[in-house]
């Protein structure tokens, strides 16, 4: 959940203050750059193409990164790694947009939008390692149709995370959005806090489950 209200505050920041574009939604990314009859078509094209090609920069990261067995059972080592460069990443977007006020001109939104695409395919990658019912961490339209297939045979405890990743998506854009209208040089501090209590709930169960193994080698040894 808190990766996904990370996703909404990057995505509502990206589309309402770096030109109308997704960092973590590619799908709507796609369309926005097949509308050629869009006034300016060629800039909205080129970040459009931009933010589709930092996301799959981030992808090919998060799919090449060892480690994919090591770790907490639920949460492979190769997945907080993954999260600590996302973090990393969106702290830099952090200041870059504080740095221009707020109103980043059309280099620095370039930028920003290379960069906070990236940190949400190596997001996307992330949440694809700990591969939790199918739940993903940055869109929810196949979250959402697994909602309405599974409620049809009856309510249970993935239906139940699947309505809370949908809310969350809502609410992280719905922070962000608040922030860019109340104090835009901050509306870039929504993303990182989200994800860094993330890595603040997961690290230490990692730890817990690596230092228990270790434990067990040694005691046979």
């Amino acid at each position: 959940m808190l990766l996904t209200l990370a996703a909404g505050a990057m995505d509502a920041i990206a589309f309402l203050g770096l030109g109308g574009v997704f960092t973590a939604n590619m799908t709507g990314n796609l369309i926005l750059f097949a509308l050629v009859g869009r006034e300016d078509w060629v800039l909205h094209a080129l970040r459009s193409g931009l933010a589709c090609a930092g996301f799959c920069a981030g992808l090919l990261i998060g799919f090449t990164m060892p480690g994919r067995h090591k770790g907490n059972t639920l949460w492979p080592l190769a997945a907080v790694r993954l999260l600590w460069a996302d973090l990393a990443l969106q702290v830099a977007f952090l200041a870059g947009w504080a740095l221009a006020g707020g109103a980043p001109g059309p280099a620095v939104i370039l930028a920003l939008i290379g960069a906070g695409s990236c940190a949400m395919g190596m997001q996307a990658a992330a949440a694809r390692r700990v591969n939790l019912a199918g739940i993903t961490a940055t869109f929810v339209t196949g979250t959402l149709t697994a909602l309405f297939e599974t409620s049809a045979s009856g309510w249970s405890t993935d239906n139940r995370r699947r309505a809370a990743i949908v809310v969350a998506l809502v609410l992280g854009a719905l922070c962000a959005s608040l922030l860019l209208r109340f104090a835009p040089p901050w509306a870039g501090v929504a993303a990182p806090v989200f994800t860094l209590l993330a890595l603040v709930v997961v690290h230490p169960h990692v730890y817990r489950e690596r230092s228990g193994r270790t434990g067990y080698r040694e005691g046979r040894r």
